[in-house]
């Protein structure tokens, strides 16, 4: 059985729509990183793989650990920047990403005159309810799409450059129909 609460938040169809593209687009910034961090390590795909998903309980343990791998790289000092700057900017997304994963979904009922008219509600970990926002979600899914464009181009140029013999396959982001 369901909660009441489940129930009524899973027929916000394009909120549940959002909120996975937040879970799929962070999923594969993951992915980047261990890709980006196989071209640091010469190729050695494995060892970038388990440093990403195995050393790492968070995604700010994640990113540190990219980041210092990059930060120590043979890649020459303006590619290690480029790197880092979409970094920084990834970085400065997680608490909002956070906040999409972590903090359960309610509805809550608000009188407007003479109806009563629900509204999705989520509760953060210090226990503080707000209204979700389908706006900042959407945004929040552009901007990390941004950066994943952005990882994906750096990482062709480092292929290139550094020839690690890795064939790069490009997938094209869907941002959805416009309006």
């Amino acid at each position: 059985m369901v909660s009441t609460d489940v129930w009524h938040v899973e027929h916000y169809e394009e909120l549940l729509k959002e909120y996975g593209r937040v879970c799929i687009r962070w999923a594969a910034v993951d992915l980047m990183f261990v890709r980006l961090l196989s071209v640091a390590l010469r190729g050695n795909y494995e060892a970038a793989r388990d440093l990403i998903f195995n050393s790492a309980g968070s995604g700010r343990q994640r990113i540190s650990i990219f980041e210092n791998a990059i930060g120590g790289s043979h890649f020459e000092q303006i590619d290690r920047e480029r790197i880092l700057l979409i970094t920084r900017r990834i970085n400065d997304l997680l608490g909002a990403r956070n906040d999409v994963i972590h903090s359960p979904l309610s509805i809550a009922y608000k009188v407007e005159g003479k109806s009563i008219r629900p509204s999705v509600m989520s509760t953060n970990r210090r226990g503080r309810e707000r209204p979700v926002s389908l706006d900042a979600i959407k945004e929040h899914v552009a901007l990390i799409g941004h950066c994943l464009s952005d990882l994906e181009s750096a990482l062709v140029d480092l292929c290139l450059k550094y020839d690690t013999g890795d064939e790069v396959e490009l997938i094209e982001l869907d941002e959805g129909p416009a309006g």
